[in-house]
Formats: C-alpha cells, sequence, structure tokens
C-alpha cells in the first residue's frame, strides 16, 4: 500500500484556494502526529478502551485528512480489533504505527511549512 495519495492534499488546496495554509496545516499535522501516535500506544498499555478508540479515531481521520492512506488504514485495522474487543490484534497492528507514522512523515515533509 502507498503511504501517501497527494490526489487529497492537492484537492484540499484546490478546495481551499490557499496552498500556503494547506503547507502550514500539513505542518501543524506533522508537528501533532508524534502526540495522537503516542496516544494510542499509552492507552494500549493502559488498557484504556475509551480513551484507545477516542484517540485511534483521531489518528485515522486527521491521517484521511491529509492523504495518509496508510496511516489512515492501519488505525481503521486497530479501530475494528478495539471495537471487536480483540486486544491481541489491537497490540499485533498497533506494532505497526510508529514506523508507518515516520514513513508518513517522510512522504509530506516536502509538503509542509
Amino acid at each position: 500500500m502507498r503511504v501517501l495519495d497527494t490526489a487529497v492534499i492537492t484537492q484540499l488546496g484546490t478546495d481551499l484556494g490557499d496552498r500556503a495554509f494547506v503547507g502550514r496545516f500539513v505542518g501543524t499535522y506533522l508537528r501533532m502526529l508524534p502526540g495522537r501516535v503516542g496516544r494510542v500506544l499509552t492507552a494500549l498499555e493502559t488498557e484504556d478502551h475509551d480513551d484507545l478508540m477516542d484517540a485511534v479515531l483521531s489518528l485515522r481521520t486527521s491521517a484521511s485528512t491529509v492523504g495518509a492512506v496508510a496511516l489512515a488504514s492501519l488505525a481503521q485495522d486497530v479501530e475494528r480489533h478495539v471495537r471487536a474487543g480483540d486486544t491481541v490484534g489491537a497490540r499485533r497492528a498497533v506494532r505497526r504505527l510508529s514506523s508507518t507514522a515516520q514513513q508518513t512523515c517522510q512522504a509530506l515533509a516536502g509538503v509542509a511549512s
């Protein structure tokens, strides 16, 4: 699966009519991403299922907004396991979270300002 769908960012720039804003938006996303990932990891570790669901939904939604398709898909996978009460499956999916987030940061680096 590809990491980034650049068409999403292009469309966001077209919809807003402001490419500079899109660069700032992506920059903010990148600055917030480590905290979002950390929140998912902490909630899973502490077995706080409500916070885990909130954290993973936040991660999935924000990833989708910037076209981070691999990260959004992985977050959806974690979400699916959490909803099913499958902690083992959620933990297995979360193992790939940090590396996928890092790939996302690398892919988006040229867009951010």
